[in-house]
């Protein structure tokens, strides 16, 4: 056993010296070195001043310009029904017509007096123009031409009361009749054959056939909105050219904010459809900007990625409003600063990186 256990140790000492002879004659290489970092590319943005003119896209439906529930001004029975829902009316078209009888003999009987007063006033006049050639003679005449002049006075009263009368009486004929006080499409007739309508009475509802946008918005808008104005307005699939036709200038107290009316061209007639507006906010004038890309959104805030040197510097943002593609850019950052503003998500502060320039951006 000690001669065995002789012999390995003999082996194993002969191995450790053939090992070491080997590492003389070829020595381990030196440790290859660390590689220098490589550089990202990024895109970057020079900061300008810019003026702008945002847009604020809001929503709103379509109207009638005009609804209005038309009513008889005069009582009497309906005879004539003209017009059923959905029928366009033209101004000044007959809708529903009374039994004009009485009013007519009222007319009639109205004018003969008027004629009768006016022959007697004329007979009158002819009396003062011959007692004033007489008075110029005789005191007894003077006195008859005082009293011809006061019965003449009355004469003229009672013929413009008449006149009135008369032209009461044609009003009142006319009122027999209900017509569209302006070009619409018929959306409700109350009133049948036969019935009796009451003066004040619903008759028919009337609705214009041009249509307006109708939304409320903030006061900022409204304040930028100028009657006549074209605006874009967005129906479907199709886009319109509305005109500013209405602003309140006053805001709802409940909800502060204002009614804007815009009037849509005459093709479009989709009364009830929901709609967008693009509406015009008051100008920007000379506000820092940058590409939207280029702001970096998580919970701590905003952030943009500054170039300094060949590395990057993270640094907090105050952003304003979106316009377009672009973001204004309140505070944190100086006029002439490059930005990265492409792939923004990725990069860190400090990092290395080559940099090449937004095309159109210098």
């Amino acid at each position: 056993m000690s001669r065995l256990s002789r012999s390995r140790q003999a082996l194993i000492l002969l191995l450790l010296m053939a090992v070491a002879a080997l590492l003389l004659l070829f020595p381990p290489r030196q440790e290859v070195e660390r590689r220098a970092p490589v550089p990202t590319p990024v895109v970057t943005y020079r900061v300008a001043r810019a003026d702008l003119a945002p847009l604020e896209e809001v929503s709103g439906y379509l109207q009638p310009v005009r609804r209005a529930w038309l009513t008889f001004e005069v009582a009497g029975r309906i005879v004539e029904r003209r017009v059923e829902p959905g029928q366009v009316a033209a101004t000044g078209a007959v809708l529903l017509a009374l039994d004009d009888g009485d009013y007519r003999d009222v007319l009639e009987r109205d004018r003969r007096l008027l004629e009768l007063a006016v022959r007697s006033r004329k007979l009158q006049e002819q009396e003062v123009e011959r007692l004033r050639r007489l008075g110029e003679r005789s005191l007894a005449s003077k006195t008859r031409l005082g009293d011809a002049e006061a019965l003449l006075v009355q004469r003229l009263s009672e013929e413009a009361r008449l006149r009135a009368a008369v032209d009461r009486a044609e009003r009142d004929l006319a009122r027999s009749r209900l017509r569209a006080p302006f070009t619409g499409r018929v959306n409700q007739v109350v009133l049948e054959l036969g019935d009796y309508a009451r003066k004040g009475d619903r008759a028919v509802q009337l609705v214009a056939t041009r249509l307006d946008f109708v939304a409320r918005v903030r006061g900022d808008i409204a304040r930028s909105l100028a009657i006549g104005a074209p605006v874009p307005v967005q129906v479907g699939e199709r886009v319109r050219t509305a005109e500013v036709v209405a602003v309140q200038p006053d805001p709802d107290p409940a909800t502060f904010t204002h009614e804007v009316r815009l009037r849509l061209p005459p093709e479009e007639t989709r009364d009830g459809m929901t709609a967008r507006a693009r509406l015009p906010l008051p100008p920007l004038k000379g506000v820092l900007v940058v590409p939207d890309t280029a702001v970096l959104l998580d919970e701590d805030g905003a952030w943009l990625f500054r170039l300094s040197g060949d590395r990057l510097q993270r640094v907090r943002v105050r952003p304003g409003p979106r316009v377009g593609r672009l973001r204004v850019i309140l505070d944190g950052i100086d006029e002439g600063d490059r930005v990265v503003v492409r792939d923004v998500a990725a990069l860190a502060d400090g990092q290395l990186v080559t940099a090449s320039a937004a095309t159109g951006s210098e």
